[in-house]
């Protein structure tokens, strides 16, 4: 059995992964899902879905990194870099009949496209699923309201110290590479380049971390957490 439906679930639980949810299925529409699941592969770079398409689907994250974007007048803003085992846009999948983001992968990447149909079925059918995603989608809500609130108090420095010490827990590691030039980084700070180029020279310049191109390695880490937290 694939292993996005192998967790342990908990509905008492304080929040609720994607992962989780699918594990309230029943052993009959776990296998449901299994059959009717389609697996594409993206690249670096490929747009997922873009925003406009018809909302036929809940996407599922198995594998990569990928990064979400809303649009205000004209202008994306992304709000979140989801990992593996997560939903992709699952809090405006329901909303309206057509997809109101835009998905792309940031790495090479591994989505399972679930039949819209297939889930609301579950939903209608298995009222611990529907309660567990109720639950799921109320705690990411809450997460992207926390975080673009707290993202948009912050200086270029909070900010920054912000999204690397979040790309260091996503990769659970000190160093790792960064999946985004520094114009995209720019975008989803809401910073110019040359904003994120300085900050990122003097943040190496003074041995909190250790650029080289996109490699990143946290030197200092309880430094970093300070500015972020001053911001």
């Amino acid at each position: 059995m694939p292993d996005f439906l192998t967790q342990k679930s908990n509905l008492n639980n304080e929040f609720l992964n994607a992962q989780a949810c699918l594990n309230v299925l029943s052993d009959e529409e776990k296998q449901e899902l299994i059959n009717s699941k389609t697996d594409i592969v993206f690249e670096a770079g490929e747009h997922i879905v873009k925003r406009g398409v018809l909302a036929n689907n809940v996407l599922y994250l198995t594998k990569g990194l990928v990064k979400l974007e809303l649009t205000n007048d004209s202008t994306p803003s992304t709000i979140a870099i989801l990992e593996p085992h997560s939903f992709i846009g699952i809090v405006c999948c329901f909303a309206f009949k057509k997809i109101d983001f835009t998905a792309t992968a940031l790495t090479k990447t591994t989505v399972s496209f679930i039949g819209m149909d297939v889930f609301e079925r579950f939903i209608k059918n298995n009222g611990d699923f529907a309660l567990s995603l109720i639950k799921h989608m109320s705690g990411i809500s809450n997460q992207l309201l926390h975080r673009l609130t707290g993202l948009s108090k912050k200086h270029i420095d909070g900010a920054l110290a912000f999204i690397l010490l979040d790309f260091m827990d996503i990769y659970k590691a000190d160093e790792f590479e960064l999946p985004m030039s520094r114009v995209e980084l720019a975008n989803m700070l809401g910073y110019s380049k040359e904003s994120v180029i300085n900050t990122l020279s003097k943040f190496n310049r003074e041995k909190i971390i250790k650029v080289n191109g996109k490699k990143i390695k946290i030197l200092d880490r309880e430094n970093l957490k300070q500015i972020c937290k001053l911001g």
